[in-house]
């Protein structure tokens, strides 16, 4: 395999139509046509509890990650994050962008003004790819084929 030459950099207004055909191929009956695509897209890529990171080479994109930060909960001294979205082109997978974007998430969870906790679900087909972070995964919920994972970044009591 190839070794990643991409630049991860954060999601720009611009990228709308390449990170449009990323989540049709992510998602093929999407459900979306790119113009309500596209307006979604600018009002979470300038949302400040949306981060969106994309793999950008010479050929253009070829890879999306995107979380969201939905803040802390009535009782709690931390928020909670969610990644949403991991894509990574088929004909650049297995090259280190999907561990790349997901350490820029973590970056990202990391930088929060208060602890955070990030979660999401995993395919079948990645377990194996989240569990090389160092995470478990979690298989108690309504659909054990697709653990959960948790990123718990607050303080250690």
């Amino acid at each position: 395999m190839s070794s990643v030459s991409e630049n991860i950099r954060q999601a720009r207004a611009g990228d709308s139509a390449e990170v449009y055909r990323l989540a049709r191929m992510f998602t093929p009956d999407l459900g979306l046509g790119a113009e309500d695509f596209e307006e979604n897209f600018q009002m979470l890529v300038n949302d400040s509890n949306w981060f969106i990171c994309v793999a950008e080479s010479g050929r253009g994109l070829s890879g999306y990650a995107a979380a969201q930060d939905y803040g802390p909960g009535l009782r709690t001294p931390f928020t909670v994050g969610r990644l949403h979205d991991l894509f990574v082109e088929p004909g650049t997978r297995r090259t280190g962008l999907g561990k790349k974007m997901v350490e820029e998430v973590f970056r990202w969870a990391r930088q929060s003004s208060m602890p955070m906790i990030l979660d999401w679900q995993a395919t079948e087909e990645s377990i194996s790819f989240y569990a090389s972070f160092g995470l478990e995964a979690d298989f108690v919920g309504d659909f054990p084929q697709c653990p959960g994972f948790t990123l718990d970044l607050r303080p250690k009591t």
